[in-house]
């Protein structure tokens, strides 16, 4: 059975450790926990704490996967040598590292960083990039492989970066069982962005629009058009193109066209489903319609994005509200 240490500098952030621990429960893993407390338990920036673990110096168990959970003080950077000298040690042992948001900090405190490529929570990238110049940050990615190392953006990429792991142990069917059964809205990727296009999107809605923007999803593979989208939301077409492009920045097509091909594009990256069908589940038309959208919108065609071609993000996705810092 293989062994998952979760690790990190408490208190921990709470979905940080629940997140992928969700995961990896549903899994033949043997989990276990490695804390710098003395009594093996571990404190949780709510207040709460858990037990059960055992103190990093104690430990003397192989270890398959290290898994270094994020919280609020993994910047600070004051962290006990004697821990960061044992967790060098056990990233050079294990089969495979991985850090999920501010984790990446305290990986990058022990030295397991240097000269390797590594993301951090977007707004945490210009701090770790200033502290640890010998990382090369990659900003626009919810999770980085480097070797044997992984690292992830944020809170909820925890999760897709567990998933990742147990489709490397278990196989894809596995890992999508899992996320169902989580009931995500999808799986994501390394090449998916931080700052959703979608969020950045949904961001801009005003109340009448929330309801649509659920409508769009359930009916993608559909005709959508502006007659149909205002009938929803009892406007006139007119009336409705107006509102939405003020609201929206674009227009009730462009808007369309963008929710199908970020869509689109998840389900080729995770699925390995053909263009053709996810053409037609995504409401193309066909695969030649997709791979315009495509080409227009990300600059890369379905087939680049099924084989992995990193598409860069724009600053378009940029959000219209920061949300507090972590």
């Amino acid at each position: 059975m293989r062994r998952i240490v979760l690790t990190g500098v408490p208190p921990f952030e709470v979905q940080d450790l629940a997140g992928p621990l969700e995961v990896f429960s549903q899994c033949d893993y043997e989990v276990e926990l490695v804390s710098t407390e003395r009594d093996g338990a571990a404190g949780i920036n709510r207040g709460l704490r858990v037990t059960g673990g055992t103190h990093f110096r104690s430990f003397d168990e192989p270890i398959d996967t290290l898994w270094v959970v994020g919280g609020p003080e993994a910047p600070s950077g004051a962290h006990d040598p004697a821990y960061l000298r044992w967790l060098k040690e056990q990233a050079g042992r294990a089969r495979r590292v991985g850090a999920s948001c501010l984790g990446t900090f305290v990986l990058a405190a022990a030295g397991v960083l240097d000269g390797r490529r590594a993301v951090t929570h977007w707004q945490w990238c210009d701090h770790l990039a200033a502290r640890h110049p010998r990382i090369e940050l990659v900003r626009e990615s919810i999770y980085v492989k480097d070797g044997h190392v992984y690292t992830s953006a944020g809170i909820t990429t925890g999760i897709d970066l567990a998933l990742l792991f147990v489709e490397e142990d278990f196989g894809p069917r596995k890992a999508l069982a899992i996320a169902q059964w989580l009931v995500l809205f999808v799986r994501r990727t390394s090449s998916s962005a931080q700052l959703s296009k979608l969020l950045t999107l949904h961001a801009s809605a005003i109340k009448p629009f929330d309801d649509l923007e659920n409508w769009i999803f359930e009916h993608l593979a559909e005709e959508i058009g502006v007659e149909r989208m205002a009938a929803s939301v009892n406007m006139s077409a007119r009336q409705f193109t107006r509102v939405f492009r003020h609201e929206k920045g674009t227009t009730p097509a462009r808007f369309v066209e963008r929710v199908r091909v970020e869509v689109a594009r998840s389900l080729l990256e995770a699925s390995g489903a053909s263009v053709k069908a996810v053409a037609a589940k995504c409401g193309f038309g066909s695969a030649d319609s997709m791979r315009r959208s495509f080409l227009r919108v990300l600059g890369a065609t379905p087939s680049e994005i099924a084989g992995g071609v990193r598409v860069a993000v724009g600053a378009a996705t940029a959000p219209l509200a920061s949300p507090p810092a972590r």
